[in-house]
Order: C-alpha cells, then sequence, then structure tokens
C-alpha cells in the first residue's frame, strides 16, 4: 500500500511537471501558446485575430535517408524516414525569440521562432540540423495545425492545385488541379507561381507557409537557365496524411541535401496565420514577402509597347518575312502568317483602324479560313468548327482526333464575331454565326454544361473523365450580341450559371491545349472575362462576382518570384540585368509546361487586370499587369517588334521570335487591349472605346477599333497608322483617335514609370487615311499638365507625373 502510494505521488509530480510551463508568441493580432508536456512541447492554443484555430499540433518532422533517394518517391513525398517530435527542450530569449532543440539519432535540431516585427501575423522560423551520420536530409515546416477536411474553405498550391475539398483521384487533383490530394504528394518549385502552400477554415482563418526569399531556386541563376533546379517541395498533407500546408528544404535528392557529419542544413521560411480569407494572404505572400510590386521600381523601359506594335505592323506588311500563306481548303482560298490564324479581331483593327493596305488585301484570305473549318454539311458537327487548323486535308485539331464544343466557340463564333463587328452587313457571316450558335445549343445539356469532346468518327466523348469547365457558353453570348436573338443569351447564361456552379464556386478550371491534355491554363482568365462580359450585358452583379473570383484564381498562375534584383546575368554574348530576364510578372501557358518553357510573354491578361482593379480597388490586379507589360525589351525581336512565346528561349530571341509569326497579331491584340484599359482608368472613364470580343485561346484580351469610342465627350475612332505616333522617351505609351468629321486628332500619352517623365511627341497627320491631311492647328489640353506643341515640326512637348496621362485635342487641315 505504502509503495503504491509513492507510485501514486511520483506520477502525479511527474504529470506536473510536465504540464506547467507554458510559453508563447503574441502580437496584437496573433498568439501561439506552447505547453510541456510528457513527449514534449504541444502547441496548445492558435488565436488569429480573436478567432481560435482548432487542432494545434506542433510537431517537428525531419527526413533522413542513407541512400539515393528514388525521384518518384519524393514525388509521392514517401521516400526516407520521417522522424516525427515534438521538441524536448524549449527557451524563451529576452528578446522575445522562442529557442527549441532535440537530439536526434542522426543530427541536432536547433529551431528559432520569432514575431516578425513588420507583420504581426507572422512567425519567421529557422530549422538548422547539424548531421551526425552522413546521409540526405530535408526539413519540414512543423505541423501548426491540422484541418479536419469538413472544415475546409480553400486550399492550394499555386500553380499546382486548388480547391474547397479533398479529391480521391488524386491524378485529378495533382494533374488537373482540381481538389486536394487525398494523399502527401510534392509540388516543385519550377511550376510554382509563388513559394506558398495556404489552406484557409470556414470560419476565415487562413494558415499559410511561407518561405523566405532565397530558399528557392533562381531559374537562372548566372550565365544559363537552371529552371531544372528544386530546393523547396510542398504540400497540403503532412507525411501522416493531416491536412496542413507544408514547406521542404531541401528536397531528398536535389541540390543541398545530401551533406556529411558536422555540416549544416536550414531552412528559414514564416507561419502566415490571419483572420482573413485566402487572397490577402496571398497577397501578402506576393508583396510584402517577395516583394513583387517593387519590381516595378526597378524595371526600365527601352521600347515602349506602342513602338513594338509600330514595328509589328510592317513586319506584318512584309509577306515573306512574315511568312503569309495563302493554299486551298475545302474549295476555297485561305491564307494565314505561318500554319494558321490568331488574333482575328485584331487583325481587323489593323485593317481599319491602322489603315493597313496588307491586312486588307489579306482579311478575304482570313474570313474563307474561318468559312472553312466550319462543318456545313448536315450532321452531327453541322454548324461546329472542326479544329483550328485547316490544309488540304480538311481541318484537324492540335492533337488527337476529337472535336471540342469549345472549338466553334473560339474559331467560328469569337473570330466571326469579330469580323462582324467590323463589318456588319455580312450575310453570309451572319448566317455561318446563327449555325454555329445553333450547333452550341444542340450540344448544350439541360442543366448548362457541355461536353468536353467528341471523336470525330464514332462520335463517342473523347475525355469521358473530365467536365468542360471553360467558357464554352461564351459563343452563344457572342450571338445574342450580334443577332440579338434572346434564346442564345438565355442558352449563354444558362451555360454561365452551370460553370460558376461547377468550375468557379470549386476552384476548378480545365484548360485548352489539345497537346497538353487540357490541363489548366489560361482559360481560366477567360472564363473571367467572360462572365464579365455577360455581367455587362445583364447587369446581374452574380456574374461580375463570379468574374472576381475566377480573376483572383488566375492571378495565382503569374510568377511572382524570385525577387528580381539588378544583379548582372549573361545571356548569350550580353549582360543583362537579373530584372531584364526574370520569370516574375510573366503568366503561364498551362501550368504544368512551366517546367521546362518557363512562363510566355503573351500578356493576355493585362487588361483584365486593370480592369480587375477598376472594380476591386485591388492593387494586386493592377501591379501585375503592369510588372507583366514593362521592362520586356529582353525578349523582343530589335527587327520585328515580336516576343519570343516561350520564356526559355530568350537565349536566341532573333529566331525564338520568328518562330510564330501569326503570334504578331496576339501581341498587338493584347497590348492594344491593355494601354486602352489603362486610359479608361487613368482618365477616370473618360477616355472609352467599346471593347469587342475575346481572341480564341491565348487569353481574355479583346477587340476595339470597330465603333467610335468616347474622348472627353468627343466621338472618335482609334487611329492607328504606322508612323502617326512616335516618342523617344520608352516610357511614353501613346494612343491616338480620330474625331469622326476627321477634324480632330485626339493623341493620348500615358506614363508608364512610377517617376515623372518628360519628352516629345512627333506626330505626322499626314498618315491619316489618304494622306489628304498635312498639317495642324491648334491644340487643347484635356488632361494633364500644360504642353508645348510646334505644329511647324509636328511635335508636342509634354511632362506627365508618375502612372499619368496626357489627353491632347489637335485641329487638323487639309
Amino acid at each position: 500500500m505504502k509503495r503504491s502510494l509513492v507510485t501514486c505521488f511520483l506520477w502525479l509530480t511527474s504529470q506536473a511537471l510536465y504540464a506547467q510551463y507554458d510559453i508563447s508568441l503574441s502580437s496584437k493580432q496573433l498568439k501561439v501558446s506552447w505547453t510541456q508536456e510528457k513527449d514534449g512541447w504541444h502547441i496548445s492554443s492558435i488565436n488569429a485575430g480573436g478567432k481560435t484555430l482548432a487542432n494545434p499540433s506542433g510537431a517537428f518532422t525531419i527526413i533522413y535517408l542513407n541512400r539515393k533517394p528514388a525521384p518518384a518517391l519524393v514525388d509521392q513525398d514517401i521516400e526516407g524516414k520521417a522522424y516525427t517530435f515534438y521538441p524536448s527542450i524549449a527557451k524563451k530569449s529576452a528578446d522575445g525569440t522562442i529557442t527549441f532543440t532535440q537530439e536526434l539519432r542522426f543530427g541536432v535540431m536547433e529551431s528559432t521562432w520569432k514575431i516578425d516585427p513588420n507583420y504581426p501575423t507572422d512567425i519567421h522560423v529557422e530549422i538548422m540540423v547539424k548531421a551526425k551520420l552522413r546521409g540526405s536530409f530535408s526539413i519540414g515546416t512543423p505541423t501548426v495545425a491540422v484541418l479536419e477536411p469538413n472544415n475546409l474553405s480553400w486550399g492550394m498550391i499555386p500553380g499546382n492545385w486548388y480547391g474547397r475539398e479533398i479529391q480521391n483521384d488524386v491524378g485529378l487533383a495533382t494533374k488537373y488541379s482540381m481538389g486536394l490530394p487525398s494523399v502527401p504528394a510534392l509540388a516543385k518549385e519550377r511550376n510554382t507561381m509563388t513559394l506558398s502552400p495556404m489552406l484557409t477554415t470556414k470560419d476565415k482563418v487562413t494558415l499559410a507557409v511561407i518561405p523566405d526569399p532565397g530558399m528557392g531556386a533562381d531559374s537562372y541563376e548566372k550565365d544559363s537557365i537552371t529552371k531544372g533546379l528544386n530546393k523547396v517541395g510542398m504540400s497540403t498533407m503532412d507525411r501522416h496524411n493531416q491536412l496542413t500546408p507544408v514547406a521542404y528544404s531541401p528536397v531528398l535528392g536535389q541540390v543541398g541535401s545530401l551533406i556529411n557529419p558536422g555540416e549544416t542544413v536550414a531552412f528559414k521560411f514564416r507561419y502566415s496565420i490571419q483572420a482573413a480569407d485566402w487572397f490577402p494572404v496571398f497577397t501578402h505572400a506576393v508583396n510584402d514577402i517577395y516583394q513583387f510590386s517593387n519590381m516595378l521600381n526597378i524595371q526600365q523601359e527601352k521600347r515602349s509597347l506602342s513602338e513594338r506594335v509600330s514595328l509589328m505592323q510592317d513586319y506584318l506588311q512584309n509577306d515573306k518575312k512574315s511568312n503569309w500563306t495563302t493554299w486551298e481548303c475545302k474549295g476555297l482560298q485561305i491564307g494565314a502568317n505561318g500554319q494558321k490564324n490568331a488574333d482575328v479581331g485584331a487583325f481587323c483593327m489593323l485593317a481599319f483602324a491602322g489603315n493597313n493596305p496588307a491586312m486588307q488585301k489579306h482579311l478575304p484570305f482570313v474570313r474563307n479560313y474561318k468559312l472553312a473549318i466550319q462543318e456545313t454539311d448536315k450532321g452531327f458537327f453541322y454548324g461546329g468548327a472542326m479544329g483550328e487548323y485547316a490544309d488540304e486535308d480538311g481541318v484537324g485539331s492540335e492533337r488527337g482526333n476529337w472535336v471540342e464544343p469549345l472549338y466553334t466557340t473560339y474559331y467560328t463564333l469569337m473570330d466571326m464575331g469579330n469580323m462582324l463587328l467590323f463589318k456588319p452587313n455580312d450575310p453570309e457571316l451572319r448566317e455561318r454565326v446563327k449555325l454555329a450558335a445553333d450547333r452550341l445549343i444542340a450540344w448544350q445539356h439541360a442543366d448548362g454544361g457541355f461536353d468536353v469532346a467528341y471523336d470525330r468518327v464514332s462520335h463517342q466523348l473523347s475525355f469521358p473523365d473530365l467536365q468542360d469547365l471553360r467558357p464554352t457558353w461564351y459563343g452563344l453570348l457572342i450571338a445574342y450580341r450580334i443577332l440579338g436573338d434572346q434564346k442564345y443569351l438565355d442558352a449563354a447564361k444558362k451555360g454561365a450559371d452551370w460553370l460558376v456552379k461547377n468550375g468557379v464556386d470549386k476552384g476548378y478550371y480545365l484548360g485548352v491545349c489539345g497537346d497538353a491534355r487540357n490541363i489548366w491554363d489560361f482559360a481560366t482568365a477567360q472564363c473571367s472575362e467572360s462572365l464579365l462580359e455577360l455581367y455587362k450585358t445583364t447587369k446581374n452583379g452574380y456574374y461580375k462576382k463570379a468574374a472576381i473570383e475566377a480573376a483572383k484564381i488566375y492571378a495565382t498562375s503569374i510568377f511572382t518570384q524570385p525577387i528580381a534584383t539588378t544583379k548582372i546575368k549573361k545571356v548569350g554574348n550580353m549582360e543583362r540585368q537579373d530584372w531584364e530576364i526574370a520569370e516574375a510578372g510573366l503568366s503561364v501557358e498551362h501550368i504544368k509546361g512551366t517546367a521546362s518553357g518557363g512562363p510566355i510573354l503573351i500578356s493576355s491578361f493585362a487588361g483584365l487586370f486593370t480592369r480587375m482593379f477598376e472594380m476591386t480597388n485591388d492593387s494586386l490586379f493592377l501591379h501585375m499587369a503592369r510588372v507583366a507589360a514593362r521592362g520586356r525589351d529582353a525578349y523582343v525581336d530589335a527587327e520585328n517588334g515580336q516576343s519570343i512565346y516561350y520564356w526559355s528561349a530568350l537565349e536566341n530571341v532573333a529566331k525564338g521570335a520568328k518562330v510564330f509569326p501569326h503570334h504578331a497579331f496576339w501581341q498587338i491584340g493584347w497590348i492594344t487591349d491593355y494601354l486602352i484599359s489603362e486610359a479608361h482608368l487613368r482618365s477616370g472613364g473618360k477616355v472609352e472605346f467599346p471593347s469587342g470580343f475575346m481572341t480564341p485561346k491565348v487569353g481574355p484580351h479583346v477587340s476595339y477599333g470597330f465603333a467610335p469610342g468616347d474622348v472627353y465627350g468627343n466621338k472618335a475612332n482609334l487611329c492607328m497608322p504606322v508612323g502617326l505616333l512616335k516618342s523617344e522617351n520608352p516610357n511614353f505609351e501613346y494612343v491616338g483617335a480620330l474625331g469622326l468629321q476627321k477634324d480632330k486628332l485626339y493623341v493620348l500619352v500615358l506614363n508608364q514609370s512610377p517617376l515623372a517623365q518628360s519628352g516629345s511627341m512627333a506626330i505626322d497627320v499626314s498618315k491619316i487615311g489618304d494622306g489628304k491631311i498635312t498639317k495642324w492647328g491648334k491644340s487643347v489640353v484635356l488632361q494633364g499638365d500644360q504642353s508645348w506643341a510646334n505644329a511647324a515640326k509636328g511635335t508636342v512637348d509634354l511632362k506627365i507625373k508618375p502612372w499619368g496621362m496626357s489627353v491632347i485635342a489637335i485641329d487638323l487641315a487639309k
């Protein structure tokens, strides 16, 4: 009995000793507390902004392996032995830093935790392991808290997977980005645009892990592309199948993981725990930690976008250089720059607003191309587009033997719709639009959705495993705007409702690149723009909200790291500053293809994001648009003004910029959309031009130039002949508009710099129309500071504030 009492006393004493100590980190917005228990120090509570984060943990995981890692097993997060523990020793310093230590068989772990004084929602952590044994090491971020799957509101690793639920079909999650994988899996940093796995609870507490700048790899470290490096792995589950954001560094088998006794590995990162939805936390990672918006302060222009447009116009007028070709298909003479047409809306804009004789000459062949790809024989595909490529053998898809309903929206309704905006009295095209729209209605399911694709011969489903989470319904909105039939608007709304319910609300999207089996790509941005256009048509705020949500998701596919610097690097035989060749600010073709080719230089989203800023006042949209548009001369061919398509071609720009001549139209299209959107923003809506329809495939930019716009209450048509406007200041972007009576020229000059700029605009009015206008008289400043005009010299000298705009009205005379 006496021994039992002693034993009981000792047990109670030991429990009291383990439970009597508490330590914490706290700020005005965050408090994390630890309690010492028998097996070490556990996180006992987390309070963020007055909200409690349930299921706190505090478990550390270090992975050790004494042989060569198998890459496939690393990707599955099952390679090596995971040592999970609660640290045995904790010490709080006078400055508030908490240090944890733990002896392990293979090494000694030490970790420091402290509140970031600049960001009170963040805890900065450093973990260091000093090896006792030779082997490969990987440090995992500790499991701060575990989310229950039924408490998940949102989760993502940017560029990898997204969703509001756990996805048991792991391939659907990891390949198609639909849901969070139900097992641990590692995302590679080379196709992760922002290094920040994050989860949000249903009561809007977001927990994010953000590796320190410099922990990740640099895709161009010194004098060559190093995109294959992988220094950080990320997951939304820890090694024990618990839902929590996790990052690992180094990655087993990758640089820095193999060390000898006495050597160390270290991982620096932060937790951001905020009583907020996911987007503010994502913005915090982008702007505050990875300093994305600061890139605007170091970028410098060498060639304006406007000058690039003029160079590309000249390039496209040269049939040989731009590979203009005509051939026969289905009894029609068709034509394209290369194998196919790209942005037909931009093509028409150059023909009419640009008064470009080559485009005017080529336009009938482009029209025939559109006629040729549409099926006119009665049957299952009657009225539909059979593909995007037309040749002597007929019409085909980019890959595979299938036909997608989306082809009809892209290559018939978008392109024919834009043609009809410029030339509305074309009865054959109007009839073809009706055939195409009726085919879409015939294919549309009762719930509003569409199938992804049909086999050309059997008509069986080509993708029975996928849903068409794309703006296929947008073609019906085009038909409504062209033909005015209410049935098309009703069908468009039904399709949009289905997309919002099954796609946008879940965070699920499908891509349009057949060569990648339609994984997530720039079609997500097109979902946003199509919903925005439907909102403008119906005034239903439901579509506006969905458009903003889709734009937020697309923002996560813009590269925001590594931090751009002025460090000198060698590209071929040329020295470049790091920011000139940085991936930051660029978007992707599809989110897995970035692993090798990197991002792309068609920044189609820039105009949409500028419009999004106007609607939301969220500066991240505007920063992303401007960073994408500025300072990209290192990717541009000096002769033709065209940029390369894939970032990975930067080491031979002169060659890479000529691979896809039809891309010049897409580049002119996105640049025009962006500049006109900026003009609308900077004028407070007093400069506005009606927009047409989106371009097929590469993104959400829209067409212009088919109808008069408004410049401070004056009706004017977009006017962009080569040589009309020019400036020696590359920070000046410029747009011209001609009054309806052709007696006034409105010159819009935008300063694309965070610094005030001065410079001269050269204005050659003889380039307008038939050349009968030879001089100009007085000028009036409609917006901006005073200007100094010299009609005799044909110049206007300007001073423009940072990110400002000047608008000048000039009287014309013959």
